[in-house]
């Protein structure tokens, strides 16, 4: 059986979720392929605002992560994307032990370029989620440096 083509992905996952920020906010990868991805975070001490809400700086990184993990999907092994332009709204505040789920899609991914949008919701106890921000991301599209360097993600 033939085994899919590695992809960007595949090679930096574990590394980007390894990263000081994304441990202390307890990011959580739940599935990636296709140009999309989904991950979750319950918001904790470290990623609260002194209100006890969910800080929005935190929110804007973890979002663009996200679409990292949507974008690296779509790469192949030798290209790298970075951010060149991020935008959030939020639209309620999230509270202290909020469970917030991040979906990211790729748009479109062009030679140089891919444009990216991506929504938080809190799961609420019963299921549902409410809306918590909406956002999109663009990243250029590089030579990807090598694997396990400081310039990964």
């Amino acid at each position: 059986m033939n085994q899919p083509a590695p992809n960007r992905l595949d090679l930096v996952r574990e590394f980007v979720l390894a990263h000081p920020l994304h441990l202390a906010c307890e990011l959580s990868f739940v599935s990636a392929a296709n140009g999309e991805a989904e991950l979750t975070f319950r918001i904790n001490d470290f990623c609260a605002s002194p209100q006890g809400t969910l800080h929005g700086g935190i929110l804007y990184a973890l979002m663009d992560v996200s679409c990292f993990f949507a974008v690296g999907t779509l790469l192949p092994t030798n290209q790298h994307a970075v951010s060149v332009d991020v935008g959030t709204t939020l639209l309620r505040a999230g509270r202290k032990g909020d469970l917030v789920h991040l979906r990211a899609h790729v748009d479109r991914l062009g030679r140089t370029l891919a444009a990216m949008r991506v929504e938080a919701a809190v799961i609420m106890e019963n299921g549902e989620e409410q809306l918590l921000a909406t956002g999109h991301v663009n990243k250029a599209i590089i030579d990807a440096p090598e694997a396990g360097t400081r310039r990964e993600a």
